[in-house]
């Protein structure tokens, strides 16, 4: 008997101890979850050219925090008269925040941080191929379509880093200003709040 009221007395102060622990991020709550396609326009070796992918997140109150993907495979590029196809693909991590996202149309801004590729190719073979870094900080405008699709517009920069080793072309030829169109489905946890 004695052992057994022992036992629980020491669950009882190993509950009472979790329960009054402290985080960093104590009052962070998901709210929702959201995934969609991402196209996003910039200027890649002097062309304009698409880039096409998609990306999903937790929503942590107004904040957001997941991952991406996005690639194209233009322009061409040529080298000494040959053309070579451009493969430029990133991903990584995707962050950031909306400002009183229950309104129809609010403040949207976001950074994705990631790392990829930039291959030449000359048929089905690699010929130059650089990894890279890539950061694309953007700001713009959401709009609530539904209470589950929302599209957001931006600007932005895509910044580029690590291209050494194709001939005539360095970092600064993928870096670029953008423009985004980001579509998003989901849940996004603001539409029951009763403090608005």
């Amino acid at each position: 008997m004695k052992q057994s009221l022992l036992f629980a007395l020491a669950l009882l102060t190993g509950i009472t101890a979790h329960a009054q622990q402290e985080t960093l991020f104590d009052d962070l709550d998901v709210v929702g979850a959201f995934g969609g396609p991402i196209v996003e326009i910039g200027n890649i070796l002097g062309e304009t050219t698409g880039m096409v992918g998609g990306g999903g997140a937790l929503v942590l109150n107004n904040a957001f925090l997941g991952g991406y993907g996005i690639g194209t495979s233009s322009p061409d590029y040529a080298i000494d008269g040959d053309n070579y196809n451009v493969r430029f693909r990133h991903g990584g991590f995707w962050m950031g925040y909306t400002y009183k996202s229950h309104k129809l149309i609010h403040l949207y801004t976001s950074a994705r941080i990631g790392w990829g590729k930039i291959r030449l190719r000359d048929d089905d073979d690699t010929v130059y191929s650089d990894r890279i870094f890539a950061l694309t900080p953007e700001v713009g405008v959401e709009l609530n379509l539904t209470r589950w699709f929302r599209l957001g517009l931006t600007g932005g920069y895509r910044w580029v880093s690590g291209v050494n080793n194709i001939p005539g072309a360095d970092s600064g030829d993928f870096s670029s200003p953008i423009g985004v169109l980001t579509f998003s489905f989901g849940g996004f946890g603001d539409w029951d709040r009763s403090d608005w």
